[in-house]
């Protein structure tokens, strides 16, 4: 642990107990912010609850909730009479579903770029998809992209990204990086389900203007929603896909059945 480091940011740190973010979850962000950046390193031994009642200006409970949410997003464990520990960076999780557009156009030696068109920060309101919801009044960055496979515009996504866990995102250049990328090797979040529901719908004049189709073509719209391993949702997208040149595929793993009787 880098101590000078720590201390001038608990120097700068700010709880505010009249936030509608609860002051455990500030106090996790907090932590979290000093594991990801380096910090607080892997192998570390994380301050004593105390220190950091002491040092933060927090209640005990606050700093044992704020552990706890860092325990089951699998940042930091506990060592019964030794401590908590950072935990070293996990290997990363191969998705085939569930791979992002990137990926998928490099898997089919596709060079790829997106155009931004929007790209800003806002709050999650009742026009967020359902799965949203519990999330109203969140922070969230909006990002619209056209996407391009070989100069070919192929899909075109929205997508409600949550903040909370990745301060700064809307700093990024998503024209010519991955989301997903993002968020799992800069923010060091663990996706661990990714939820689609796929429909086929035909080509608005919006659409098929930003697409290069006919009006009324087949367009692929795929409904998804990201959750992490502490089962919170952290985005929801809307992509639109030319069905011409994308094809949904699934793998699913057949468990058997028993007989009755």
């Amino acid at each position: 642990m880098t101590i000078n480091s720590f201390q001038e940011e608990i120097d700068k740190a700010h709880f505010d107990p009249h936030s509608p973010i609860p002051l455990y979850h500030q106090v996790y962000l907090f932590l979290r912010k000093m594991i990801v950046s380096g910090i607080l390193k892997p192998g570390e031994m994380m301050p004593p609850e105390m220190l950091l009642v002491d040092s933060l200006q927090v209640g005990r409970q606050t700093i044992r909730q704020a552990l706890s949410t860092l325990v089951t997003e699998g940042l930091v464990e506990r060592f019964s009479g030794k401590g908590t520990f950072v935990r070293d960076s996990q290997p990363k999780r191969d998705f085939y579903l569930d791979r992002s557009f990137s990926q998928e156009m490099a898997e089919l030696g596709r060079k790829t770029h997106s155009k931004v068109l929007l790209q800003e920060l806002g709050f999650v309101d009742e026009s967020a998809p359902e799965s949203l919801h519990k999330k109203l009044g969140a922070p969230c960055l909006f990002l619209t992209r056209l996407r391009y496979g070989d100069g070919m515009p192929i899909g075109y996504q929205q997508a409600i990204v949550l903040t909370e866990y990745c301060p700064g995102l809307e700093k990024f250049d998503f024209a010519n990086d991955s989301l997903y990328r993002i968020l799992s090797e800069m923010f060091k979040l663990e996706i661990s389900e990714i939820y689609h529901i796929v429909n086929a719908v035909n080509a608005t004049k919006e659409l098929a203007r930003l697409l290069n189709v006919e009006i009324g073509s087949p367009i692929l719209l795929e409904n998804s929603v990201t959750f992490l391993a502490n089962s919170d949702p952290i985005e929801a997208t809307s992509s639109y896909f030319r069905a011409d040149q994308h094809r949904y595929s699934a793998r699913i793993k057949y468990m058997g059945s028993k007989k009755s009787g």
